[in-house]
């Protein structure tokens, strides 16, 4: 007999680590008092006095916006003009850059990694992803029907080139074109950040293999507002442009993420490179996604972000009002950095952003160690090979002498 489901369908209930950590994490909050728990769960910033961050600059302009405008939907299924606009600026011309490029509005940046999966795709064919990574991106291949193919992050302190274009050739062979998934900067959840020589490397090794099929590199820049390198770090944008034809990158920008609005879901898919005619066709499929899935996202959202992209004085008041936070992340990243290494803690190599990983190889021990924390009331997020430290939400009193707990029930002999 047929069910209600399409037999395609995860009909599983849902196990997201993050939300399960940040469930137990405020029980203990509530049993044990915040003075007591650590909550290095949630990628959200929290203030040093605790509760969300919110930019009073993002706040008070999503207050101008008037509320025929909150209400309505988009001039555009891909996107307000304005907010199209206001994108371009803030990632390339903010940055001295121009680029050719086209602009689809998503719900987050989530919206853009689904939307570039089901237009690149097909079911039963491969992504590829980092293999220490956001889980979601797992969970986005299997709503796709598509597999999943992971490359080793890391040879040392490096980025795994070797790994990668191993992986990269191998999903070619197979099926005679490429999805790969590259975070970057900031990556979530180790922190790493990609020289630019790597870049180059990455770069050079698509172009060659593209020869043998179509190519679509998807780089996440959730954090890109959290680097800091700042606008420098967007030169790396001129490189997408300049690839072969047969290449098209999309970013998937967080604007969510940039204005500490994770709740107002706006992000975008950005597609560089290629040809016109080629992006033009990509563009019309992502749109059609965006009509039979979401219809237009959060026209409040994005007038909001228009403004402070394209406003000088609202621009300013946010890039001065955020460099004290991105100071305050870096004095927290510091703190557990250096502990962690006198106190002989492992971690993946971490160079800025919301998230460090400490590094555990072996399964068993790491679950362990995860379960051990809880009782000691510290929460962090298990993921792959490690578990993830939210610095971005554990205030420095707190950060202090962490590494050395963490490590004292890793290791008690130490």
């Amino acid at each position: 007999m047929k069910k209600f489901l399409s037999e395609k369908v995860n009909d599983q209930a849902i196990l997201d680590v993050v939300f399960e950590a940040s469930q137990n994490a405020r029980a203990a909050i509530k049993e044990h008092g915040s003075e007591n728990v650590v909550n290095g769960v949630f990628g959200a910033y929290f203030k040093e006095e605790g509760g969300l961050l919110t930019f009073d600059t993002v706040y008070r302009t999503l207050d101008e916006v008037p509320d025929v405008e909150k209400a309505r939907y988009a001039a555009s299924i891909s996107g307000a003009p304005e907010f199209k606009k206001g994108v371009k600026y803030w990632l390339f011309e903010k940055a001295g850059i121009e680029i050719d490029c086209d602009i689809i509005a998503t719900p987050g940046g989530t919206g853009a990694l689904s939307s570039t999966v089901k237009n690149t795709l097909a079911p039963g064919e491969t992504v590829i992803h980092p293999e220490i990574g956001w889980g979601p991106y797992k969970t986005i291949a299997k709503q796709h029907n598509v597999g999943i193919e992971t490359y080793k992050n890391f040879d040392g302190d490096r980025f795994n080139l070797e790994a990668f274009s191993a992986v990269c050739e191998k999903v070619m062979e197979e099926q005679g074109k490429v999805l790969v998934f590259i975070n970057d900067p900031c990556q979530n959840p180790t922190g790493y950040t990609i020289e630019d020589e790597e870049w180059d490397a990455i770069t050079d090794f698509l172009d060659t293999l593209s020869e043998k099929g179509p190519i679509v590199m998807l780089v996440d820049i959730a954090y890109i507002d959290f680097t800091h390198k700042g606008d420098d770090y967007k030169q790396t944008f001129k490189r997408f442009e300049n690839m072969s034809d047969n290449v098209l990158t999309v970013l998937a920008f967080s604007a969510s993420k940039t204005m500490t609005a994770y709740g107002m879901r706006l992000g975008a898919q950005v597609l560089i490179g290629s040809t016109e005619e080629r992006r033009t066709l990509f563009k019309n499929a992502c749109e059609n996604t965006c009509r039979g899935t979401w219809s237009t996202v959060n026209n409040g959202g994005m007038m909001t972000f228009a403004s402070l992209a394209l406003e000088e004085d609202k621009r300013n008041a946010y890039m001065k009002e955020k460099e004290a936070y991105l100071e305050l992340l870096k004095e927290r990243a510091e703190i557990f950095t250096r502990e962690a290494e006198e106190a002989g803690l492992p971690l993946y190599p971490y160079k800025e952003g919301f998230f460090i990983t400490i590094r555990i190889d072996d399964a068993d021990r790491k679950n362990a160690l995860h379960m051990k924390l809880q009782e000691h009331n510290i929460f962090f997020v298990n993921v792959k090979n490690g578990l993830r430290v939210a610095i971005c939400s554990i205030p420095k009193e707190k950060v202090k002498g962490l590494a050395r707990r963490v490590k004292e029930i890793y290791d008690p002999s130490t």
